[in-house]
């Protein structure tokens, strides 16, 4: 009867102890906050490159901006975005991310994607993409298309889910009421223009050896269009283009290849060729790739409708310079962020240049149909690691399974009053539980 007591008082204890570690995982679960940072801070301040994730803003030279950023570090991939912000200035609506990771072949590589500027175009041959230089001389792109002035700005801090055993770290940035100008190159004619709203959200996550950047752009409805020249200024079955330059570091020799074939913006005579992706190539090996052709939502009248998009690579000749120039001096404020955070995850020697006339893969992603109505898209950017991705779990989960499994084993050892097979299986329990208390707090520290 003794012994039964005693084996019933140290079941009783095990059972205390699962629980007590039971709950000490859930409260660290619970309790434990995600290293994301959402204060200002002062000029000359840099990025936390040692946070899986985090988010802030950092200063500017030039006075009254500031750039938010968001900072991604896992399983030995980098990702940075960034965008300006002001309190006192209506901020340029530039935006950047970049990837930094080492691909299949072993090779470290930094590639990023810069949106360079909005366009308004006449797709006159309904080919969906603006040309310059055809063969009749004709020009479809009209206006370049500037919107810097918000009267109020949200940020979406960055936030880890999991979805599946997969973490999924998600962002977003959206402009309210902007005020904006449509110009002609040589500044001819154009327009003082209103649009509703324009946002910028993304999903990053890993599945086995690949990373997944799904971005989603939106732009609100056109309010009005004032012209300020004698010529007046219509965007009625015009459409928009969103320009973006590419830039490569790596450490070995890489190719872009557009439709199969090896491209390069610089030396290409073509001002422009359709494709449904662009990638990037390490020694024949896939490194990145942007995938388009996805359809858009355009939203007339409170009417949602679907449009197939386009997507072309072009040549620099291509790019209207003068609109160009008048942002290189808010890009070079992007140059200086990735300046100082680009030689703490690389040891790659050469800088990050944003100038799209160094550019091997300059692109343009085009919504056909457009008219000044609300737009939302979501292209996809891919990048194909060395490191192969594993699954979390939750650590509650594991805790509760494990604790089932000793608990029923201690039940056994107990109904058959076995007190050699119960302080056998007390040693292994404790044993494990401190393992897995050890290993969590590493995970979760």
């Amino acid at each position: 009867m003794i012994c039964g007591e005693k084996v019933k008082k140290q079941v009783l204890t095990l059972t205390l102890l699962g629980l007590l570690l039971l709950a000490f995982a859930c409260t660290s679960i619970l309790c434990s906050s995600p290293r994301a940072l959402a204060v200002e801070s002062s000029a000359g301040d840099t990025i936390d490159t040692g946070a899986e994730y985090s988010n802030g803003t950092i200063g500017s030279q030039i006075d009254g901006l500031a750039v938010w950023y968001v900072w991604i570090n896992t399983n030995d991939t980098q990702v940075i975005y960034l965008a300006y912000v002001s309190t006192k200035y209506p901020p340029p609506v530039l935006t950047f991310f970049g990837q930094h990771y080492t691909t299949g072949n072993d090779t470290e590589i930094f590639v990023g994607n810069t949106l360079t500027a909005m366009e308004v175009y006449d797709d006159k041959n309904h080919n969906g993409v603006p040309d310059i230089g055809s063969s009749n001389d004709t020009n479809e792109l009209l206006y370049n298309f500037a919107v810097n002035s918000s009267q109020s700005y949200l940020v979406s801090p960055v936030q880890k889910t999991l979805i599946d055993g997969v973490p999924h770290y998600t962002w977003g940035l959206r402009y309210n009421t902007i005020d904006g100008f449509v110009l002609t190159e040589n500044q001819a004619a154009g327009a003082h223009v209103t649009v509703d709203y324009l946002g910028t959200s993304y999903d990053f996550y890993l599945q086995n050896n690949v990373s997944y950047l799904k971005t989603s752009f939106s732009i609100g409805k056109i309010m009005n269009v004032t012209s300020v020249s004698t010529q007046e200024v219509t965007l009625n079955g015009l459409s928009l283009s969103l320009l973006y330059g590419t830039s490569v570091i790596t450490s070995k020799t890489y190719t872009t290849v557009v439709n199969g074939e090896p491209y390069n913006s610089t030396t290409t005579e073509n001002a422009s060729e359709l494709t449904n992706s662009g990638e990037i190539r390490v020694e024949d090996t896939k490194a990145y790739e942007c995938v388009f052709g996805q359809d858009y939502t355009l939203t007339r009248d409170s009417a949602n409708t679907t449009y197939p998009s386009f997507s072309a690579a072009v040549s620099d000749n291509s790019v209207q310079g003068g609109l160009y120039r008048s942002v290189e001096s808010t890009l070079s404020t992007f140059e200086n962020v990735l300046a100082n955070v680009f030689p703490r995850i690389s040891r790659l020697p050469a800088t990050i240049n944003l100038d799209y006339n160094v550019s091997s893969f300059l692109y343009r992603v085009c919504y056909p149909q457009w008219s000044g109505y609300a737009i939302e898209h979501d292209p996809t950017y891919v990048a194909y690691l060395k490191t192969t991705i594993v699954p979390e779990t939750s650590p509650p989960l594991l805790f509760i399974a494990e604790i089932a499994v000793i608990g029923s084993v201690a039940l056994i050892a107990a109904l058959l009053d076995s007190r050699r097979a119960l302080k056998t299986t007390m040693k292994k329990v404790t044993a494990v539980l401190a393992a897995r208390v050890h290993e969590f707090a590493l995970r979760h520290s």
